[in-house]
């Protein structure tokens, strides 16, 4: 479902911004700038509203994540409503759930910021990132021996084809017999490791491609994401994407060679 953005003003100068649809990068830009307008409208804190959002990936998170910061850099208040658990506990998985600023309804974070008011103990904390963990080195495992199925994906390097890979891989893993927490597990792998090759792969991703690869070996999904651009750099460590993949999969491998590309590897067992 694409992305809708609703915003509207409530009577106490805070502005609620409602999303409904896919939070991935072809609309992360979208996003941003929708956000940015309802800084500039409010006058007193921002609340957005995902409980009408179905998917969202760490450009998503991302775009959150800024958006808090602007919104305490113009001495606003800020606030996420997330009650979906299968939203609550990527963020937890993140180390977000603690900390970024979260209420179950709009009331309560309404009503949390008045107890803080009758207070008088308002404090704007600063956006401190998460530290990121350096990757352990792995080693990449070998080709498939004995394939049972299999597909293979060529897509251009363009974000509105991420949606293309994720649903493909989607299908493929229901038809293989996982169960639908599995099958979400699977399309935010794909989403983050598509979205990877857009945002870092090429220097200039016009005219460039990246290849999906699905195969089966006995109880295991095994998807490959492709690209031919710049590899991954000496000392690459762990961003909220691959960290986000690494808690969702079971094995998840990293080969690169400078200039000649990166495959990230990830297995999903079935269990039966």
């Amino acid at each position: 479902m694409p992305l809708q953005v609703n915003s509207r003003k409530l009577d106490n100068g805070v502005v609620l911004m409602e999303l409904k649809g896919s939070v991935d990068a072809s609309v992360q830009n979208e996003l941003t700038d929708a956000i940015d307008e309802v800084i500039k409208e409010a006058e007193k804190g921002v609340i957005i509203s995902l409980d009408g959002v179905e998917f969202i990936d760490s450009s998503g998170i991302g775009a959150l994540m800024k958006a808090w910061g602007e919104a305490e850099n113009n001495g606003l208040k800020f606030a996420v409503i997330l009650k979906q658990p299968r939203l609550r506990k990527l963020l937890d998985t993140l180390g977000l759930l603690d900390t970024l600023p979260n209420f179950l309804t709009v009331s309560d974070a309404l009503e949390e910021w008045k107890t803080q008011e009758e207070r008088e103990r308002f404090e704007v904390m600063p956006l401190i990132p998460t530290p990121v963990a350096e990757r352990e080195q792995i080693t990449a495992a070998p080709l498939p021996m004995m394939v049972q199925w299999q597909m293979e994906l060529q897509l251009a390097c363009e974000p509105e084809l991420i949606t293309v890979a994720r649903l493909a891989c989607a299908s493929f893993a229901s038809q293989f017999g996982f169960g639908i927490d599995e099958v979400e597990d699977i399309k935010l792998a794909v989403s983050e490791a598509c979205t990877n090759v857009i945002q870092h792969a090429y220097e200039e991703r016009q005219g460039q491609k990246f290849v999906v690869r699905c195969w089966t070996e006995q109880n295991s999904l095994i998807i490959e994401v492709c690209d031919w651009g710049k590899g991954l750099p000496f000392g690459f460590q762990t961003h909220f994407g691959m960290k986000i993949i690494q808690a969702v999969m079971d094995d998840v491998n990293f080969i690169s060679e400078g200039g000649k590309g990166t495959i990230v590897r990830m297995v999903k067992r079935r269990r039966i």
